[in-house]
């Protein structure tokens, strides 16, 4: 439970933070996420291992479907936040095609990875579907 409490925690703080600089000081935020977004070796690693933390903690404790709900709750949130910038993000879009998706190739693994195992758990005949 204490763990549950510090991640929800963490993420409570990141977000006010970055709500708080970013309504308060764009151009402070921007020149932030600038600097750290140059040292994409390091910010991947650091993802990396948050991701392996917080899953560690989430698949040993939570169902596979109930994590896909909030993933799905979170999506739309996500989309939700980004439809404002529908015509930026598609001119981006084509510069993104142009690279090749490739490099997003471990996130594009673990969504993918995530799906059919979601799948099989919805669609497996040995699960209830009260659970």
């Amino acid at each position: 439970m204490l763990t549950k409490r510090i991640l929800a925690g963490i993420f409570a703080g990141i977000i006010l933070l970055k709500l708080i600089v970013g309504l308060t000081n764009p151009h402070k935020w921007l020149d932030l996420t600038g600097v750290l977004l140059g040292h994409t070796v390091i910010v991947t690693g650091i993802y990396l291992i948050l991701l392996i933390i917080t899953g560690y903690y989430i698949f040993s404790s939570l169902k596979l479907i109930d994590i896909a709900v909030v993933m799905f709750f979170t999506s739309l949130l996500v989309g939700l936040s980004i439809v404002p910038y529908a015509p930026l993000l598609l001119k981006m879009s084509g510069e993104i095609a142009a690279l090749g998706i490739g490099k997003a190739w471990l996130a594009l693994l673990i969504w993918g990875a995530l799906a059919v195992a979601v799948l099989y758990e919805v669609l497996s005949k040995r699960r209830g579907w009260n659970r």
